[in-house]
């Protein structure tokens, strides 16, 4: 069985195969799309596409580091597209393009990129079996709902061959990847990359299975017991996350100030620039990264429509100053605590964390490594696999290795109340719930009117565990919800589109007030929420075990 993992990054993706006769993951070399050989890097496919031909049911496209090789990614086109995941993401995608003819956006793009890596892998391998794909933590749930319903990728037909694809978080993923099977052991992943921050505490398993290395430079030498009640893996096999958190910040965040700040310099606005646009913010990327080995880094960028020269030179203290004045660093802090206050609830304190692992290009800016080192000591951190251990731990999660992952928010079923006339929210899962349920929750639900033909069953995200929410307000697809006439959360359907709602049909149609279906909600091990319903009237099974939405 050939075991593929593709860690599709904002920067730059890693693909792995896991090798039987090596009895370990191998990160894969794609010819054409991995950059060179550089400085013992490992093979990266930097996540960049070009639509040579964009019209038709197979447009023609250039992927990877064959986008730089050929200078498609300096010449400021419609046709480029770069760091498409974080569009891919986002609650509210940007514009789509225009290209010969057709609408082309992140998503199209981002299918578009997969696929190519895809093609390579098989061409490369001879096929592939079973497919594992990484999402962060932070859009688990949209980024799941992308390659359900927008590509192809996930329904498995690739190279003339089926297989299975399973859908993991990057952070776990992670926790295998660095190898680190102490029994028992509590590791904090920081993922950091060019789109989103990640940050999970992760319990290994209670017993280690053979194979791996524990890193013994990476634990905390302490007298006594750990402060506090560690809870106890479920399985001997499992790894187990106990806390998790995320947001929407990175790299590209990074680049994009360097870019402000050499436009500022230059008394130059972003209108002005042009199409020098993507070569200055390509310099500005280089920059940032030269920073993390140098103390200063040059910046010269020739424009030969407006024959003008942009030059500066920025210092690693310089770049400390600009991420300081852009709250990046009170942004990591903030992930980082949240995780750790869910952790102290479990009794889990800090110095009970015995490594930290520090994941993507991010994480490896000096000042990133010295907040998390001076936080948790530089004896637990580990920063050696920063590029590869997300992909090779999601080949470990396909060989076995077993997850035992919770919710990391809160849903409710959307009706209407007979009191108010508005729309109210029922908590049915709340916040940190493991998956799947140990037993499923069932609840009634009474017809609104007379005369009521259906049911629909409209699911909800809740940012944070609450009960009796009601609707004040509308957004852009979100609703703001008031507990108690104080507390602010928000709420966002997932499934309140025409087409994508989950009807129950009723008939006879139901009387207002009357009890008239029961719904079982189930979530399985692959975060699908499934619902059954019953008419009570009728005694009827109007749904029987019916995929709803996928949770995170």
């Amino acid at each position: 069985m050939k075991k593929i993992a593709i860690d599709f990054g904002t920067t730059n993706t890693v693909v792995a195969v896991w090798r039987d006769a090596r009895n370990a993951p191998e990160t894969v070399r794609l010819p054409g799309l991995s950059k060179p050989p550089l400085g013992g890097e490992p093979p990266l496919v930097p996540s960049r596409l070009y639509v040579e031909n964009g019209a038709g049911d197979a447009p023609q496209v250039v992927a990877g580091y064959e986008v730089q090789s050929r200078g498609y990614d300096v010449q400021g086109d419609e046709r480029y597209f770069a760091s498409f995941k974080r569009g891919i993401a986002a609650r509210t995608r940007p514009l789509a393009r225009i290209v010969d003819g057709e609408e082309w956006d992140d998503a199209r793009a981002g299918e578009a990129f997969l696929n190519a890596v895809l093609q390579a892998v098989v061409e490369e391998e001879g096929g592939i079996d079973e497919l594992v794909l990484t999402v962060p933590v932070q859009s688990f749930e949209r980024y799941l709902k992308w390659l359900r319903d927008e590509t192809s990728i996930a329904q498995g037909s690739i190279g003339g061959r089926a297989q299975r694809v399973r859908i993991v978080d990057e952070s776990t993923a992670a926790a295998l990847g660095y190898d680190v099977r102490t029994p028992g052991e509590l590791i904090l992943v920081i993922d950091f990359g060019g789109g989103t921050l990640d940050v999970s505490l992760v319990r290994m398993p209670a017993a280690d299975e053979g194979g791996g290395v524990v890193l013994e430079g990476a634990r905390r030498q302490m007298s006594g017991q750990p402060r506090g009640t560690v809870e106890s893996a479920g399985s001997d096999v499992e790894a187990r996350v106990l806390a998790k958190a995320g947001q929407v910040l990175g790299g590209d965040d990074v680049d994009h100030w360097l870019l402000e700040e050499l436009l500022e310099r230059s008394g130059v606005s972003r209108e002005e620039v042009g199409d020098a646009y993507w070569q200055l913010k390509l310099a500005c990327e280089a920059a940032k990264i030269r920073l993390s080995e140098h103390e200063t880094a040059e910046v010269s960028v020739f424009d030969p429509d407006t024959f003008r020269t942009y030059r500066t030179t920025f210092t690693r203290s310089q770049l400390e100053d600009l991420l300081d004045r852009h709250g990046f660093y009170s942004g990591v802090q903030r992930t980082i605590n949240k995780v750790l206050r869910s952790a102290r609830v479990r009794g889990i304190f800090p110095e009970d964390i015995g490594a930290v692992l520090l994941i993507g290009g991010t994480s490896q800016i000096p000042s990133v490594r010295r907040l998390i080192r001076t936080q948790f000591g530089a004896d637990v951190v580990c920063e050696d696999r920063p590029f590869e251990a997300v992909a090779h731990g999601a080949l470990k999660l396909a060989l076995g290795m077993g997850l035992d992952d919770f919710l990391y928010h809160s849903y409710g079923v959307r009706h209407l109340s007979p009191l108010t006339g508005r729309h109210e929210w029922e908590e049915i899962i709340p916040a940190g719930v493991r998956y799947p349920l140990a037993e499923p929750v069932e609840l009634i639900l009474t017809a609104s009117r007379d005369g009521q033909e259906a049911l629909e069953l409209v699911i909800g995200e809740v940012e944070e565990s609450s009960t009796g929410l009601a609707e004040v307000m509308f957004g852009e697809r979100s609703i703001l919800m008031v507990n108690g006439g104080v507390e602010m959360r928000r709420v966002i359907p997932l499934n309140d589109e025409d087409g994508s709602r989950t009807v129950a049909y009723l008939d006879p149609p139901g009387k207002a007030g009357e009890d008239r279906v029961e719904v079982i909600f189930d979530v399985d091990h692959n975060r699908t929420l499934r619902v059954t319903v019953t008419d009570l009237l009728t005694n009827r099974v109007l749904l029987h075990n019916v995929p709803v939405v996928e949770l995170r």
